[in-house]
């Protein structure tokens, strides 16, 4: 196989209409293999992305790959390129693409009755099919199940290009990658080695950069002191050596003979002082060039109160119509302090039940938070609007709960259009000032970094309130529910 590559050369990008560059002086070069793109919602990593499938162009650098790139989206709204030509081919490879993805023969006719979960096994298992020598998946795990998520990662191992992955998934940055390139707000930095392996590399980084500017702080602090001290000297020289304040005891004090002696102790002092403030220069600068990232204080918390209502839910059990299937459930209660975990395979009907649940909630729409699965573009705009439109007070309140989620408050006012991952934590931070009597969080994790995950989690943890989640992480789930909700067959059953 050719050699395959994809090189960045002091690449920056500005979105139209931001005030901020989305990525600055970008340079890395890659090879074959994956690369995860790790870091904090909003951060360049999406932008990265289309920067190398040439969806968008620097505007300064360069970027060059070995041959054909392609691009598959975090969103599932529409149908991805090379569908139908994909559908139509009946070659040996792609019918065992199908059969490992098990795609539906008529998938591509129902587009918008798929789930998202299948939407994207069929987006991405059409991605591999055109075989390019640069694949971007931008966070290709969310919304599928666990034997999605295993079917995934076979076939991106049989992959052979320069695979670049932005995901939140540990497990499998860990798997697949062999290089990690961490974005922070002011630089990306490469590592050749998987996920936790780069964080573990980064964070001795930093703690060695950390010590060794307080070293030269110290230092700095010794020599600025001697500095002022040689000043203090040379002064004192020089005025006690004046020629109309020269006394007997003077002479005698500084050995003095003569104005060639005076002027060469003048002169000395002088120097010294000169030399002591230099090495103090030098000292400061090296502190200035040692610079490390600080972090800052994550951690939310959900004001959230149990409900004064003996139930927030009693629904009598029956039938909801998916497509052509129906989904039964038996008796559903939500009572006030409740935290249920709504689990099952992709496209059993869990969004469609917490849709149906919803017009039955004995429960104010003002003490609801509620996070789908999906925000659209549209609804990412209208969101930021919302908190645009707050006053200084409540916008300051919203934007620390952004920040405190991991993400730049001022990099985010500052865009057209939030992030998928900043988006959420907006309708998030929003939300928080109701002091819900119930959260509910339709995949709460997809889109967020990790850091924001674990931060959401501690938050649920605390919360007093009722809570219904749906997920395919199970170790989010155990630390934060205890009453399952699964379907299976069709079938909905409650287990406490």
């Amino acid at each position: 196989m050719y050699h395959i590559y994809l090189r960045f050369s002091n690449v920056s990008y500005t979105y139209p209409g931001s005030t901020q560059q989305a990525v600055t002086a970008v340079s890395m070069n890659l090879n074959s293999g994956w690369t995860a793109f790790a870091g904090a919602n909003g951060c360049g990593k999406t932008t990265v992305l289309k920067l190398a499938t040439g969806l968008i162009a620097p505007d300064t650098g360069t970027v060059v790959s070995s041959g054909t790139a392609f691009y598959c989206p975090q969103r599932t709204d529409h149908p991805p390129p090379y569908l139908d030509e994909f559908l139509l081919d009946w070659s040996k490879e792609s019918i065992r693409l199908r059969d490992t993805h098990k795609i539906g023969d008529d998938w591509g006719n129902r587009w918008n009755t798929l789930s998202h979960g299948e939407r994207k096994r069929l987006q991405i298992t059409a991605a591999i099919w055109t075989r390019p020598a640069v694949l971007a998946l931008d966070e290709p795990f969310n919304h599928l199940d666990t034997e999605g998520r295993s079917l995934l990662i076979s076939s991106m191992r049989e992959y052979q290009g320069c695979g670049l992955l932005v995901s939140h998934d540990r497990h499998a940055m860990d798997e697949l990658c062999t290089s990690c390139a961490l974005f922070f707000p002011d630089c990306i930095q490469l590592y050749r080695s998987n996920y936790t392996s780069a964080i573990i590399a980064d964070r001795l980084r930093q703690n060695n950069l950390a010590k060794r500017r307080k070293l030269a702080e110290v230092k700095y602090k010794q020599l600025k002191r001697d500095a002022r001290k040689k000043m203090i000297q040379a002064r004192t020289v020089q005025a006690h050596l004046s020629g109309k304040r020269i006394s007997f005891k003077d002479i005698c004090k500084y050995n003095y003979d003569g104005p060639s002696q005076y002027t060469s102790r003048v002169q000395n002092a002088g120097q010294r002082s000169r030399t002591a403030t230099a090495r103090a220069e030098r000292a400061k600068e090296k502190i200035e060039s040692i610079t490390y990232r600080k972090i800052h204080g994550t951690g939310v918390e959900i004001s959230g109160e149990g409900s004064t209502r003996n139930n927030l839910l009693d629904l009598p059990g029956g039938n909801i119509q998916l497509g052509e299937a129906i989904l039964s459930y038996p008796q559903m209660v939500i009572q006030s302090e409740d935290r249920i975990a709504l689990t099952g395979g992709n496209g059993t009907g869990k969004t469609t039940l917490l849709n149906h649940l919803r017009s039955e909630l004995n429960c104010p729409e003002e003490k609801i938070i509620w996070i789908p699965q999906e925000i659209t573009a549209e609804e990412c705009s209208q969101c930021l609007t919302e908190a645009k439109e707050l006053s200084r007070g409540g916008l300051g309140h919203v934007m620390t709960i952004v920040r405190r989620l991991g993400s730049d408050p001022e990099r985010l006012l500052s865009s057209a259009v939030p992030s998928p991952g900043e988006s959420r934590k907006l309708l998030l931070a929003l939300g928080l000032s109701k002091t819900p009597w119930l959260v509910i969080m339709d995949e709460p994790t997809n889109h967020l970094d990790l850091p924001s995950m674990e931060c959401l989690e501690k938050a649920l943890n605390d919360y007093t309130g009722a809570l219904v989640l749906v997920s395919h992480d199970r170790v989010f789930l155990s630390n934060t529910t205890n009453i399952q909700w699964n379907i299976r067959d069709r079938k909905l059953s409650v287990t406490k």
